[in-house]
């Protein structure tokens, strides 16, 4: 009888794994029978047994080192399919920078558990491995073994020593509430940087809004590491780190940490932090300097010495902010009608007042006309009144102009703020995407990038069923945007459903906004990536399941037509939910690999050899 009431349990389980959610409501609906409830009853010591093996399993899933164990299945193995579509040849290449991505030729797809709250976004391959915000860590994988190599505490701001001698001694207040957790669903990685990085200074008071540094100059570039590469992240208590990859290509090493507490108050947090040479190093165009954006509106620069100077825009800011293209798209027209409509010139730092910020505009813009513009100098914030363009004028901070935009009524569902979703996103041909929060349905807003006035726009998606968050995908001219409303939390996506979807492109042609095509994929979180190698679009997916399965996908997208090419299952159950607050995109790894970043850990999806 024993062994009958074991093989009944262990069949419900099997049956769970295989045909979904609804097998085990079936069988705890079976319980109100008083005759099931009887013959299943176990003795104390069968109970103790069950008890004892689901407490190893839950303590092995504890204890075990991140990276060494699979995410945990979730039911519905048989009821949705592994794959769908078919593999795709080779695709007219797009002119966007990227590499190549899965063509969908047998994928072998590879998912790795880092633990209860371990949830990574931010993923970004790294030579032969990825950087991953996990939780408030910074985690150093191996891109083939998916393993943690190193970890780094961003709550704690990490090791190294400082750049400020003006801050907090390593034990700053962290700030709570609202600002941790806009820490938490904003801030991840920044650029990751090649070869030639900043140097790692030593001493330089962070001088907040307009002090001096008060030590040595910056030394010499990033050390030499197995890959040349790095990045930089803010952390929680008001730092911004330098990291490089150890020689051994297995260790984090930070080569900066500048406390920037001095120019941040206690209460306001770090939404991102990115290098002004962008992806080719922190040395590039910029001179060595780094940029950050709070979640106050405070904009700062970090010179090579360790000065630091803000601009306080006086707007809550959600995204993260881009480092604008070189080329001085910004300067000459855009500083001759800045310096027009505000009358003034000079260098100081712009702070807005009011809606228009009109004398913030012409403060840098006085100074901006003619300007060239170098990699990094500028940089492109939206908060959640308008966007910015910011350029560095007498080493500080200034806008250059200011484009408000409908920011609606009210936070929709499936949007961290009420604002835009998306951080602004260059496009070719002097041009800038963003949306807005508009009712009852959301614009794509393409800007002129040198003096921030509207090209077009054009209304995306259902009646009161629209949002996004996370980056717009740029293809030329023309951006692909994913529908995210009503994805907000685990809710929406439990036992099978998905909320409304929605995936478009839309392009930019003579001035006018045209929607290319729309598809009904259903992306909550966004966090789309193309290929200019394959042609493709890939983005995480949920499917609707009448058998209550919750199947996730990696579901490649023909980005010239919007045909669905293929969908490789990432994996079943909450556990493999990408969906997260920050729609941080896939990341395509150096051989092809795509991997995605989820509540439970990450999944890797590969073509076969």
């Amino acid at each position: 009888m024993r062994h009958q009431r074991t093989a009944a349990l262990v069949g419900v389980a099997v049956l769970w794994l295989a045909l979904g959610p609804w097998v085990l409501l079936l069988a705890l609906a079976s319980l109100l029978h008083p005759a099931v409830r009887a013959w299943l009853r176990p003795t104390p010591r069968v109970a103790a047994a069950w008890v004892g093996a689901v407490a190893a399993a839950v303590g092995i899933a504890v204890v075990a080192p991140a990276g060494w164990l699979p995410v945990p299945p979730g039911p519905g193995a048989l009821v949705t399919p592994a794959y769908v579509g078919r593999p795709v040849a080779a695709q007219p290449p797009l002119d966007v920078a990227g590499g190549p991505g899965p063509r969908g030729e047998s994928p072998g797809v590879t998912s790795r558990w880092f633990g209860w709250g371990g949830r990574c976004w931010g993923v970004t391959a790294a030579g032969d491995a990825l950087l991953a915000r996990c939780g408030s860590t910074l985690r150093l994988v191996g891109a083939d073994s998916l393993r943690a190599r190193d970890t780094l505490d961003l709550a704690a701001g990490g090791a190294g020593e400082s750049d400020s001698a003006g801050g907090s001694d390593g034990a700053a207040e962290e700030p709570a509430g609202a600002c941790a957790s806009a820490f938490a669903t904003t801030s991840s990685v920044a650029s990751v940087l090649g070869a030639g990085g900043s140097g790692a200074g030593s001493g330089g008071a962070a001088a907040g809004d307009g002090g001096e540094a008060a030590g040595d100059d910056a030394a010499g570039d990033l050390p030499a590491t197995a890959d040349g590469t790095g990045a930089v992240v803010p952390t929680l208590d008001r730092r911004v780190l330098v990291v490089a990859i150890g020689d051994d290509g297995g260790e984090l090493t930070v080569v900066r940490d500048v406390d920037v507490s001095a120019a941040v108050p206690a209460g306001d947090c770090l939404v991102s932090a990115a290098a002004a040479g962008g992806p080719t190093g922190v040395s590039g165009g910029g001179g060595g300097r780094l940029w950050f954006v709070t979640r106050d509106g405070r904009v700062g620069v970090v010179d090579p010495d360790g000065t630091v100077r803000t601009t306080d825009l006086g707007e809550t800011v959600g995204q993260p902010l881009v480092v604008a293209p070189a080329g001085g798209s910004a300067g000459g027209s855009a500083g001759d009608a800045a310096g027009a409509a505000g009358g003034t010139t000079g260098g100081s730092a712009a702070s807005p007042s009011g809606p228009g910020g009109g004398a913030a505009g012409g403060s840098a813009g006085g100074s901006t006309g003619g300007s060239a513009g170098t990699a990094g100098s500028e940089v492109l914030v939206s908060s959640t009144a308008a966007t910015y363009r910011l350029a560095l004028r007498g080493g500080r901070p200034a806008v250059v102009w200011r484009a408000a935009y409908d920011r609606g009524q009210e936070v929709k569902d499936g949007q961290p703020d009420q604002g835009t979703g998306t951080p602004p996103v260059p496009l070719a041909g002097g041009l800038v995407a963003l949306t807005d929060n508009a009712e009852p349905r959301m614009h794509l807003r393409v800007l002129d990038a040198r003096s921030g006035s509207e090209v077009c726009s054009a209304a995306l998606f259902e009646d009161d069923h629209s949002a996004t968050r996370g980056p717009l995908v740029s293809v030329g001219r023309g951006v692909v945007v994913a529908n995210t409303a009503g994805s907000s939390g685990w809710s929406p996506t439990l036992l099978g459903r998905a909320p409304s979807g929605g995936v478009a492109r839309v392009d930019v042609v003579d001035g006018e906004c045209v929607e290319r095509w729309s598809t009904d994929l259903v992306a909550p979180s966004a966090g789309a990536v193309v290929s200019p190698v394959t042609g493709l679009v890939y983005l995480p997916t949920k499917r609707r399941s009448w058998w209550g399965a919750d199947a996730w996908y990696l579901t490649a997208v023909e980005a010239a037509t919007g045909h669905t090419a293929f969908g490789v299952r990432l994996g079943l159950g909450p556990l493999v939910d990408p969906a997260d607050p920050t729609g941080s995109p896939v990341a395509l790894g150096p051989d092809g690999a795509a991997y995605v970043g989820t509540r439970g850990g990450l999944v890797r999806v590969r073509d076969a050899d």
